[in-house]
């Protein structure tokens, strides 16, 4: 097998810190590149527009100080990130670079420019509605990214356990299980489909269970048994999938009306999970910030790392 290439995002905090020792757990002997964002400097025609009263020879020496020190910077926050990942048993280069657009943008032309199997940056854990109103780096490296990508929350635990792939029977998670057994090869892991049962969960159906008539009873108990047949079969679809990838695959159907993204979170509290897989829909960043998914769910709200694969990677 060969070893995975990443592209880690690193800025210092501690979930980048956290998202490079969950790199290191994932894919061992992993190499690749950790990337350093920096801000660009104003040049000098801009400040002058605003201090016309200066010399232009001491604008220029300001800000080229002030270039410097913001790469300085840079340089020793990717020196620290690098022992780190050395002690995590990654084996990557380290590069520093001044933004062009946003910072999200230059992140994915970095993961293109080395062709990484994985982007992998750390969540500030802002909760849902912060990110979804705000925004940030790792949400819209998500949501634009034409490749598998890594959050991964600055508290996320030391678990070796399975991953948790959320299935469906989409595309998206038949990519998910697939990028699984190429990255992550015999890995333990459990398959999960999550249904919702219009019996449990509607008026009309909780009417029905409880109608008064044997025969209304009875075909509402049917009618349950028919959604509780489709989603174990959906399971043994994925599970099969899961076997072909080279994986050491159970699966689970899970009835919640409480959202998907819920169910697998507990799960994969439960299971001690090292990492849930659920595939992107690819609706584009404006949609998935304001409809939501499953995966943006995860991504915002789930204590464990989560692999977002979209269709095709």
């Amino acid at each position: 097998m060969m070893a995975a290439r990443l592209l880690i995002a690193y800025d210092g905090s501690s979930a980048a810190e956290a998202a490079i020792a969950i790199a290191g757990r994932l894919f061992p002997e992993a190499q690749g590149r950790l990337l350093t964002v920096i801000e660009s400097t104003p040049g000098a025609a801009q400040v002058q527009a605003f201090t016309f009263r200066l010399d232009p020879a001491i604008i220029q020496r300001e800000l080229d100080a002030l270039a410097q020190e913001v790469l300085d910077d840079g340089r020793e926050i990717a020196a620290h990130g690098r022992e780190i990942a050395g002690t995590a048993g990654l084996t990557l280069e380290s590069r520093v670079v001044r933004r062009e657009g946003s910072e999200s943008q230059t992140i994915l032309a970095e993961a293109d420019e080395i062709d990484a199997d994985v982007v992998v940056c750390g969540s500030r854990g802002r909760g849902a509605v912060a990110r979804s109103l705000l925004g940030s780096t790792s949400t819209r490296v998500l949501h634009h990214a034409s490749r598998p990508v890594l959050v991964v929350p600055a508290d996320p635990g030391a678990s070796d356990g399975p991953a948790v792939i959320a299935y469906d029977g989409s595309d998206g998670a038949r990519a998910a299980i697939a990028v699984v057994g190429r990255l992550l090869p015999g890995r333990r892991a459990v398959v999960v489909h999550v249904w919702n049962s219009p019996m449990h969960n509607t008026l009309s159906g909780r009417a029905l269970a409880g109608a008064p008539l044997p025969e209304l009873r009875e075909f509402s108990a049917a009618y349950e048994q028919y959604f509780a047949d489709v989603a174990a079969s959906v399971v043994d679809e994925g599970v099969g999938l899961a076997a072909k990838a080279d994986l050491d695959a159970t699966g689970e159907a899970i009835e919640s009306g409480a959202g998907a993204w819920r169910a697998l979170a507990e799960v994969a509290s439960d299971r001690g999970a090292a990492v849930i897989v659920a595939g992107s829909r690819g609706r584009g960043g404006l949609a998935s910030t304001i409809l939501g998914s499953v995966s943006s769910g995860l991504v915002h709200n789930a204590e464990t790392p989560a692999l977002i694969v979209r269709p095709g990677d």
